[in-house]
């Protein structure tokens, strides 16, 4: 049941703003964050994978609402907490690659809170995540795609 739900959130998220909104407005935000920092790494079942897709997608977009729902995201500690499923699970590729999609998204922006954000990220250890995924996985071409933007949105670019 969790497993669809997690489905549903990232199918909904990526369909458009709006219903990435409605998802947040529904606490899907926390809830997501919740389960990326309750899960096993030992029990994988795609948890990760999934969490990390569905914060990606829902943390996407650069209007007013989506950038609050990047600050959303980064007060409920997702940066802390998709680090540490990077971190234990170096080998799963799409760990890697969706991490470091949502830890892009969330880094992304102009002003002061985007500007915490990444600074925020980089006291998590984000650039080294990004590069240890990048080392481990050298001939997958999304985690590298997602890795470079990755280290370039923590530039402010």
């Amino acid at each position: 049941v969790q497993q669809q739900g997690r489905i549903i959130v990232i199918n909904m998220c990526a369909a458009s703003d709006a219903h990435s909104q409605r998802v947040a407005d529904a606490g899907a935000i926390e809830a997501i964050v919740a389960a990326l920092q309750a899960a096993d790494p030992e029990e994988w079942d795609e948890v990760e994978q999934d969490c990390c897709q569905a914060l990606a997608n829902v943390c996407s977009g650069t209007c007013a609402a989506g950038l609050a729902r990047k600050q959303r995201a980064a007060d409920a500690g997702a940066i802390e907490a998709i680090v540490a499923a990077m971190q234990a699970l170096p080998r799963e590729e799409d760990v890697q690659e969706h991490g470091c999609c949502a830890l892009a998204d969330i880094c992304h922006g102009r002003g002061a809170a985007a500007r915490a954000r990444r600074q925020r990220a980089r006291s998590a250890r984000v650039p080294e995540a990004a590069t240890a995924a990048m080392q481990a996985h050298p001939d997958n071409g999304d985690v590298q795609e997602q890795g470079r933007r990755l280290l370039v949105r923590l530039r402010g670019e």
